[in-house]
């Protein structure tokens, strides 16, 4: 944290385009938000460690505290200085820097420490240790030296991106003649990535902490047969639960964009709507990257999560410059949204390859296959009647009227989020029922069976859910076999003594 205070500048310029007044500015955000690197390590340590424990809720909702501080700074400024935005660059000092980045800063500060409660009652109590022996450096420094190595290129290219995002409104400017706030640039990219990352936070990073002791269990005793069976269920439900939110993505990204930022206008929304679209296309892939990651680090595999991440970061950044090349700027914040999803869907099947070497090449292949191909069809289904349902609904709520109120506009956001969110469920989950997908019933039936209590008129889906799991159970106990690798699981079983897995 100290050494990446003292290098800001030299960061900043690395990382930022445009004006030097605007670079000064980033540095002097950029210094505020310096102190979150410790916090968040402290956070992330102690998070796996309750994960271990099999502590979950506080490091689940630990990031409450931070967005409840988080939100108090932001609503101070809004009530004083009001949305600010087409501000000067000078209107930002150290009262409007406090109360943005300082609280953010504050916030992730006590998301870390509050987890410090639920480790005392497990009784693990802290005590400062200023040495590194007997911390398990000599079986995770190789991997802790891979996930380096994924961190340093991945910061290369977001520090490439990040140049060129930051500098579109500049370049627009200078070769279109356009007005700086109505082209996208990193600012439009941030927002769109972050509504990109809520899904995946709340799903993808939820069922990893929880699957990753499991699995490192099944993979320490030897039972490779255990560890394949609850990867390949935590892929398959993922992949269900990121597909709907993909649909929903590319449906109404308008809608949403104002539904979650209330403070940005219809235009800005719409800059938002074309990288978020683009970014939605590789939400199932990345989701799946971040449970197959955790994997490899249970096989103390640090070298192939690196491979992947490099393969698919330079992939993207090859894309990216072949795009602005070719592209207006106006275009070039939607180019690096697909860049990112085109290069996962161009470098995934190395990585499913790496794993399965892993599996003595068996990864339950045909029940992810098969999931997968009902789950790409129901998404197809729900794109189309998405598409048909709220195209008619924007132009009856005169949605992208330049006279309509900002909080009416909003109300009616939230409005068609909702009915096209509700519809587009239904058709997900009735083309899932339809195809008969075994991990929607694992997913749905305890819901709908707590819910049918309380609610009657459940009853009859309830029912409807009672049977298909009956069925299901039938079909896989009357074919139900022997493992086709259960050999080599023996085989693997057998090599206890060995130091690699």
């Amino acid at each position: 944290t100290v050494l990446m205070s003292i290098a800001t500048p030299v960061l900043t310029m690395l990382y930022a385009g445009g004006s030097a007044e605007m670079q000064t500015l980033t540095c002097s955000f950029t210094l505020w938000c310096m102190p979150q690197i410790f916090f968040y390590g402290i956070y992330t340590v102690l998070g796996q460690v309750l994960a271990a424990k099999e502590h979950f809720a506080m490091y689940a909702w630990s990031s409450v505290a931070a967005n409840i501080i988080s939100c108090l700074g932001f609503g101070v400024f809004i009530i004083i200085f009001g949305k600010a935005n087409r501000m000067p660059l000078s209107f930002w000092n150290g009262n409007t820097l406090l109360l943005t980045a300082g609280f953010w800063t504050i916030g992730v500060a006590a998301q870390a420490l509050v987890l410090f409660l639920p480790l005392i009652k497990c009784g693990i109590h802290y005590k400062p240790s200023f040495g590194i022996r007997d911390i398990g450096l000599r079986s995770m420094g190789p991997v802790a030296a891979w996930s380096m190595g994924i961190v340093i290129v991945t910061q290369i290219v977001v520090m490439i991106t990040t140049h060129i995002t930051t500098s579109v409104p500049f370049v627009a400017e200078k070769r279109l003649g356009l007005d700086q706030f109505e082209v996208a640039g990193n600012a439009t990219y941030q927002n769109a990535y972050t509504m990109f990352l809520l899904p995946y936070s709340l799903v993808a990073v939820s069922v990893a902490t929880a699957i990753f002791p499991k699995i490192s269990r099944s993979i320490a005793s030897h039972d490779l047969h255990s560890a394949r069976n609850d990867l390949s269920e935590a892929l398959r439900h993922v992949s269900i639960i990121m597909c709907f939110f993909t649909v929903i993505f590319i449906v109404i990204p308008t809608p949403i964009s104002l539904a979650l930022i209330p403070s940005i206008s219809v235009q800005e929304a719409n800059l938002m709507s074309a990288p978020l679209m683009m970014l939605a296309f590789g939400l199932p892939l990345t989701s799946s990257y971040l449970i197959i990651q955790r994997t490899f680090f249970a096989f103390e595999d640090g070298k192939s999560p690196f491979i992947f991440a490099a393969a698919q970061l330079l992939t993207e950044l090859f894309a990216f410059v072949c795009c602005i090349n070719v592209l207006p700027p106006t275009y070039w914040v939607t180019a690096l949204g697909s860049s990112v999803s085109i290069s996962y869907f161009l470098t995934f099947p190395s990585l499913v390859h790496m794993l399965r070497n892993r599996f003595n090449n068996d990864l339950d292949d045909r029940n992810l296959a098969i999931t997968h191909i009902k789950i790409t069809i129901a998404s197809i289904v729900s794109i189309v009647v998405g598409l048909l349902v709220s195209k008619p609904l924007l132009h009856v709520l005169n949605f992208n009227s330049p006279h309509m109120h900002g909080i009416l506009r909003w109300v009616y956001a939230i409005l068609i989020c909702a009915i096209t969110t509700i519809i587009i469920a239904v058709v997900y989950l009735s083309a899932l029922l339809l195809l008969k997908t075994r991990e929607l019933v694992d997913l749905s039936a305890p819901i709908i069976s707590k819910l049918a209590q309380k609610i009657p008129a459940l009853a009859p889906l309830a029912k409807i859910f009672e049977e298909t799991a009956k069925s299901q159970s039938q079909h896989e106990q009357k074919n139900l076999r022997i493992p086709r690798r259960i050999q080599s699981d023996a085989k693997y079983h057998d090599s206890s003594n060995s130091k690699n897995f």
